[in-house]
């Protein structure tokens, strides 16, 4: 999935967007922070991408996503390769966790938008990456220090400056993580009292609650794609709707529409996988600090809670379970919630004679999670690659044709794959006007051109 990079797309947001970096610069960039996309670090990085597609007159697409993939690589891998142990049970059993997580993060829902389109990649894939890289440091060094807390603040809340999914995790995180904090001390000293290490916590609510307060103050005020009018803009049918599509949302590996298969795949995938943390983390040394289950505890309640919330969101503002992107990532902070209650139920009393497992077992419960999930992608992928030239060779026709003086262009639509999905535009002969679809009309008014035949 990796090699299909350089067949990622752009939509009509990347040709609004970069039209405005290019005839207004900076100014555009501080005007999306304040009104329809308050997401500073997702909007830096494609401002960033922007300026180098202008200086260079290429997309670089493949380019874009490569880093943004490496990132998430990276998020995942790293803490299995820095974990100390001699024991070589325990880091085969923490590179199986961090493999597995990464294949999940990968499959069981639509990849095109989260990873193949580069406004989303912008935006989901750092988020995802910055809430699971401090989940793992933590799970497999078995401790908690001052770095690793300084790691979980500073990643939790940039989390929250990359999507609005991020900044719910972090107010999610920051608001358990300080009513368990000062709960119990009340509970044990009958004081309230914040504490130093409590920075952890409250730095991410304090990054979160901002961007929400800007959020309610731009985007969800907005009246643009409502799709049912009487559940968007209405509370009680959004929470209704959302709770009560959650539980199969969450559970459901997507094959299309939703089907009994999919739920059922969706089970095994999510078992296994909770019985693979079970296993590993049983043999991964640690101390079991009350601090440590606490702060893993807050992982796993932000992130069911922010799966939950993209849901009711979707709801109220489209009325309708929209869009894949949010999707994907629901799926996957799904995947970071049972990794973190794989571990507290590892330290349980009952999981002792698990410890005595191989990897083997680890092994077997990893290639079931992974395999249930991805089960209908091998053809799908197969279809992609077979056509990769192809579909490349169409890529640069087009990007040519829209660079070239003629103020007519020809874009080629049969470059679509299944995987890679390509940008929504329907075939015909169009012109700039107020009948032409919004996405060609973009693709006009960005590369300057009267006319496009989508064909």
């Amino acid at each position: 999935m990796l090699a299909l990079t350089p067949l990622g797309h752009w939509q009509m947001d990347e040709l609004l967007m970069m039209r405005a970096f290019r005839d207004r610069g900076l100014s555009a960039l501080f005007g999306r922070f304040t009104s329809w996309s308050p997401r500073p670090l997702s909007e830096t990085l494609l401002y960033v991408y922007s300026s180098v597609v202008h200086a260079t007159g290429r997309q670089l697409t493949g380019t874009f996503l490569l880093c943004l993939w490496s990132l998430l690589i990276l998020a995942c891998l790293a803490p299995a390769a820095l974990i100390r142990t001699s024991d070589p049970v325990a880091r085969r059993a923490a590179l199986l966790v961090a493999l597995t997580v990464l294949a999940l993060f990968l499959s069981g829902h639509p990849v095109a938008e989260v990873f193949y389109w580069s406004q989303a990649a912008a935006a989901y894939i750092p988020s995802i990456a910055l809430i699971a890289a401090p989940l793992l440091c933590l799970v497999l060094a078995g401790h908690r220090t001052g770095r690793l807390d300084g790691l979980v603040a500073g990643c939790v809340s940039l989390a929250a400056m990359a999507s609005e999914v991020g900044a719910f995790f972090a107010v999610a995180f920051g608001a358990a993580g300080l009513l368990l904090s000062v709960g119990g001390r009340w509970r044990d000293t009958g004081a309230l009292a914040v504490r130093r290490r409590d920075a952890m916590f409250l730095a991410p609510l304090l990054a979160g609650l901002t961007i929400l307060f800007m959020l309610a103050n731009a985007r969800f005020g907005s009246e643009a794609e409502i799709f049912d009018a009487t559940i968007a803009r209405h509370p009680l049918p959004s929470i209704g709707w959302s709770l009560s599509t959650f539980p199969a949302d969450a559970l459901s590996i997507d094959l299309g529409p939703s089907t009994p298969q999919g739920f059922a795949l969706g089970l095994v995938s999510r078992a296994a996988l909770l019985v693979l943390c079970i296993l590993a983390f049983s043999r991964i040394p640690g101390t079991e600090q009350s601090g440590l289950r606490l702060v893993v505890a807050c992982f796993a309640l932000a992130a069911l809670a922010s799966a939950l919330f993209s849901l009711f969101a979707a709801y109220y503002q489209f009325g309708v379970n929209c869009c894949e992107r949010h999707q994907t990532i629901r799926s996957q902070l799904v995947v970071v919630a049972l990794v973190a209650i794989g571990w507290l139920l590892a330290w349980s009393p009952w999981a002792v004679p698990l410890r005595r497992r191989g990897v083997a077992w680890m092994a077997v419960a990893s290639v079931v999670a992974v395999a249930s999930s991805a089960a209908h992608m091998p053809a799908a992928i197969a279809h992609d690659i077979a056509r990769y030239g192809e579909i490349l060779q169409a890529r640069a026709a087009n990007w040519q044709d829209a660079l070239s003086p003629d103020p007519e262009m020809k874009l080629r639509l049969s470059h679509r794959g299944e995987i890679i999905g390509s940008i929504y535009a329907p075939a015909g002969d169009f012109r700039d006007e107020d009948a032409t679809p919004r996405p060609l009309r973009a693709m006009m008014q960005y590369f300057s051109k009267s006319r496009i035949v989508a064909e």
